[in-house]
C-alpha cells in the first residue's frame, strides 16, 4: 500500500475579494457576479464537497473566461481530484495548469507525484509514465531554483517552507519511479534528497519500501522504526510501516 501525503495548501479567502482596484497586489474579480461563483467554490472547499468544488470551478472557468483567478483555480481542482482519489482529473486539471502557466511548479509536483503513484511493473505505458515523472519533477526542481516569489494563495512566511516541500516531494515523485523501474540505489538517494529537505513520515515509509525491494532489509527495518516512532505521524501511516517491518523481517529471515 503507498500513501500520499496531501499538498500544503493556503485557505482561498474568496470571501474577500475586493471588488475595487484599491488593492494593486494579487488577482482581483471583475464583477459581483465573479465573486459569488468563487465562494461557491470557497463554500464547497470548506465543506470538503469536492464533487461539487471541481463543478463550481469549472463553471467559473467557463463564465468567467478572462479570471485573474484561473491558475489558483486550476491548482484548487488538482488538490480537490486528488482528495476524491480521482486520478484521471488530478492529471487533466494538473496539464491545463500547466497549459495555463508553464512556470505552475505546484502542477508539475502533483502531476509527478500522481503519475508515479500510479505507475505499475505490467503497465503498457509503464516507460512513458516513468519519463513524464522525470520530466515533470526535474522541471519543477530547475524552477525551484529560482523561484522567489510565492504561488497565490501563499504567503512570504510560508513559501520557504512550501518550496521545501515541493522540492521533497519532487525528489519523492523520481523515487517512486525509480523503485518501480527496479533502479534502486537511484531511488533510495531520491528519498534520501527528499527527506533532507522535508522530512515526511510517508516519505519514509516509500523509502523502507526501496530497501525492502533492493534486499536491505536492515535498513528497511530501521526506517520503519523512525515512522513508528515519530509521534505526530499519522496512525494509518505508523500502521502501514509496522505491516512493513514485519514483512521485512519475515523476508530478512528467509533470506538466511
Amino acid at each position: 500500500m503507498r500513501f500520499r501525503f496531501p499538498a500544503f495548501a493556503a485557505a482561498l479567502a474568496l470571501a474577500a475579494v475586493p471588488l475595487t482596484a484599491q488593492q494593486a497586489a494579487g488577482p482581483h474579480p471583475k464583477s459581483q457576479k465573479e465573486v459569488d461563483a468563487l465562494k461557491k467554490v470557497q463554500a464547497d472547499q470548506q465543506a470538503q464537497n469536492w464533487d461539487a468544488e471541481l463543478t463550481d470551478i469549472n463553471a467559473v472557468l467557463e463564465n468567467f473566461a478572462d479570471t485573474e483567478y484561473k491558475s489558483m483555480l486550476l491548482d484548487m481542482a488538482i488538490q480537490a481530484a486528488q482528495n476524491k482519489g480521482d486520478y484521471a482529473q488530478t492529471i487533466t486539471f494538473g496539464e491545463q495548469a500547466i497549459q495555463a502557466d508553464p512556470n505552475n511548479i505546484e502542477a508539475y509536483v502533483k502531476v509527478a507525484e500522481t503519475v508515479a503513484l500510479h505507475i505499475r511493473e505490467n503497465d503498457l505505458d509503464k516507460d512513458k509514465s516513468l519519463q513524464k515523472v522525470d520530466t515533470d519533477a526535474h522541471k519543477a526542481l530547475d524552477l525551484l531554483k529560482s523561484a522567489a516569489t510565492p504561488p497565490t494563495g501563499i504567503t512570504a512566511d510560508q513559501w520557504p517552507t512550501y518550496k521545501k516541500q515541493l522540492e521533497g516531494q519532487a525528489h519523492d515523485a523520481m523515487g517512486m519511479a525509480d523503485d518501480v523501474a527496479k533502479k534502486f540505489p537511484e531511488s533510495i538517494d531520491e528519498y534520501k534528497a527528499a527527506i533532507a529537505v522535508y522530512s515526511n513520515p510517508i516519505i519514509l515509509t516509500h523509502m523502507a519500501k526501496a530497501y525492502i525491494d533492493a534486499k536491505q532489509f536492515d535498513d528497511a527495518i530501521a526506517t520503519d522504526d523512525k515512522v513508528i516512532a515519530l509521534p505526530d505521524a499519522p496512525a494509518d501511516v505508523k500502521q502501514f510501516a509496522q505491516q512493513q517491518k514485519d514483512t521485512a523481517t519475515k523476508l530478512k529471515g528467509a533470506a538466511k
